[in-house]
């Protein structure tokens, strides 16, 4: 992957809270709906445009995909999410925002019966 192409992937706002999202575990694009406020359809878009590049890895477990960070992760996607989550910039909030968004999605998801898929549970411990 060419450095412009990540570049412009994380220029993308809906696209770099995805991928803030995903470093923190996999997610499905339900749970990625949820706590980025986005219609399924966008976020799907957003996904299929970063999979080619090589930034996400998406698995199918029956009817769900999940989708995660691509192992082991691009360093300088790694150093520019580091930098965004710690900085001054009108980023850091949003980012911050959506760790805490997570954070509120996995305790919810871990006090009710739900049934998603293994990736994810084996990540947020919900089942």
């Amino acid at each position: 992957m060419l450095t412009s192409d990540l570049l412009k992937c994380i220029a993308d706002p809906q696209r770099l809270r995805i991928l803030n999202l995903l470093e923190a575990g996999p997610l499905c694009v339900c749970h990625l709906q949820d706590i980025l406020d986005a219609p399924q359809v966008k976020i799907s878009k957003q996904l299929a445009m970063m999979k080619p590049l090589g930034l996400i890895a998406a698995e199918r477990e029956g009817t769900w995909m999940i989708y995660s960070l691509q192992e082991p992760a691009d360093g300088l996607l790694q150093a520019n999410l580091d930098y965004l989550r710690k900085s001054d910039s009108a980023e850091c909030g949003q980012l911050q925002a959506d760790l805490k968004a997570r954070e509120k999605l996995v305790k919810k998801l871990t006090k009710q019966p739900f049934d998603c898929p293994a990736p994810v549970c084996e990540t947020i411990g919900c089942c």
